[in-house]
């Protein structure tokens, strides 16, 4: 443990010691977090259907793994310009360490970036010795036994999900150095060992089953679409559709399956949105997931997730593909699917760019901003790696009263602390905590509600936000369209 105090300017208190469960942290954390572990997912039935077997190169012995492991880490030195930076390139300046939302939530040198990436670079280090810099090519048995004793899979497992992908660490590297890259490096070599949380690995089995995360089928999202449709008529007086399946429509959007069970207010938004600008649109039964958590793991599957969407497309005969709120996926769709998408002529946009884009031109008409004070998060993967920072502050400026910014913001801003697949319940006392800093610097803006368009935010901030009892609420970004288009009160959203 380090005992290092992080303070905001005037504030005498550890951020952690603004919490009033502060006691509950130390009992927690004042030992490190190399107690919170990931579970591996054993059910073979999982394994099967997410195409494990397609995957797995290697017996599931300790041994066989920890060589496989150690060849690896050597046929990435060797095949990988950016992988070799990063192993050394760190001066261990420690400038990332309180960047990392994860060490400022336990206090574990494994658990920042430095610490984290030393569990690989001091294997990557003793192969170079081992090997005379060759690195892919071992032939001292009796050192490479010993390299094998000293490899600990066990922590680097633990330590290795305890890491959201985030890339704040990137951004303040003075070499650039993106542990987020060597996370998702040191994943997929898991993978190939067979290996995968349970959280993540379910999640995956369902969008082989249904085609999105929450194993939602067409039955039941024409239900959910019925009703949300009938109370968006209610509310508004305006009769609207929620079109699945259309054998033939201008835009596909593609939603959070999270949107039909906790985010309603999202839904209507889009909803709103795309009947107001008069699009010929419909959603596809299949394609029910702007979600990618192959983006946490490996590239076999961030690429047949991707196609999906893609191929959902041309069963509709798409022009246009908009995106729903998520923050991860947008990552995984701009620089993945969109590329894919224009191969065969369509167009891939968010509905934060739509919506902004109508705003602008005066094709939404907002006579009544909600009467609210709301504060922004910037989600990870869109203000590092999806360039999506400031058409989410233009749609709440045009919609709300009173819009303030936090300290933490766009590229700079902090992540929830549950991306990267931590969703898990094993690791809910980390999540708390790492999710704290961001909660707080929403608290110290005074606004009444905190904003974001990401499906993870929204389920990991209100629980952040309960925990510490915080007097905040917490709401997606199109739910303010939708209120603010109809002069409807935010929280009946």
């Amino acid at each position: 443990m380090v005992n290092v105090k992080v303070k905001y300017k005037g504030e005498d208190k550890d951020i952690l010691e603004t919490s009033p469960r502060y006691s509950e942290w130390v009992k927690e954390f004042s030992k490190g977090s190399g107690h919170l572990k990931a579970r591996v997912e054993a059910d073979e039935g999982t394994l099967g259907t997410i195409e494990m077997n397609k995957l797995t190169k290697v017996k599931p012995n300790l041994s066989d793994r920890k060589l496989y492991f150690i060849n690896r880490i050597g046929e990435l030195a060797r095949s990988s310009r950016a992988f070799r930076n990063y192993m050394e390139s760190c001066t261990h300046c420690g400038f990332c360490i309180d960047k990392c939302q994860m060490w400022l939530a336990t206090r574990d040198p494994n658990n920042s970036p430095v610490g984290r990436a030393d569990l690989i670079r001091n294997i990557y280090r003793r192969m170079r010795k081992l090997t005379f810099g060759l690195v892919d090519k071992l032939s001292d048995e009796e050192e490479l036994k010993r390299l094998m004793d000293s490899v600990d899979l066990d922590k680097i497992w633990t330590y290795y999900y305890q890491c959201t992908e985030c890339r704040r660490c990137a951004y303040f590297c003075p070499f650039g150095i993106d542990q987020a890259e060597i996370t998702r490096s040191i994943r997929q070599i898991f993978v190939e060992m067979g290996m995968m949380p349970p959280f993540i690995a379910k999640t995956m089995e369902c969008v082989y089953k249904t085609g999105n995360n929450m194993c939602i089928t067409k039955d039941a999202a024409l239900n959910v679409i019925d009703f949300t449709v009938s109370e968006i008529s209610e509310q508004t007086g305006r009769k609207m559709e929620g079109v699945v399946d259309k054998d033939k429509a201008d835009v596909l959007y593609i939603p959070s399956s999270t949107d039909f069970f906790t985010n309603i207010g999202t839904l209507k938004g889009a909803i709103a949105v795309m009947t107001e600008l008069g699009l010929n649109w419909t959603m596809d039964s299949q394609a029910l997931e702007v979600g990618n958590f192959g983006l946490f793991e490996d590239e076999y599957h961030l690429r047949r997730f991707g196609d999906n969407i893609v191929n959902a497309a041309l069963r509709r005969k798409a022009k246009v593909v908009v995106f729903g709120e998520c923050g991860h996926g947008w990552r995984a769709f701009k620089n993945y699917v969109v590329p894919r998408l224009a191969e065969h002529g369509i167009n891939g946009i968010s509905i934060t760019q739509l919506t902004a884009w109508a705003l602008k031109k005066g094709k939404l008409k907002i006579s009544n901003k909600v009467d609210a004070v709301v504060t922004y998060h910037d989600p990870c993967n869109l203000a590092r790696a999806g360039d999506l920072i400031e058409e989410p502050r233009e749609i709440l400026k045009s919609t709300v009263k009173e819009f303030r910014e936090r300290e933490h913001n766009r590229e700079r801003t902090l992540c929830c602390g549950a991306g990267g697949g931590l969703l898990l319940d094993e690791l809910m006392p980390l999540r708390v905590w790492a999710g704290w800093p961001s909660v707080y610097d929403a608290y110290r803006t005074g606004a009444q509600y905190m904003v974001a368009p990401c499906s993870i935010d929204k389920a990991q901030f209100p629980l952040v936000i309960e925990y510490h009892k915080v007097p905040l609420k917490f709401r997606g970004v199109s739910d303010f369209v939708y209120a603010a288009l109809y002069g409807i009160d935010i929280d009946s959203v």
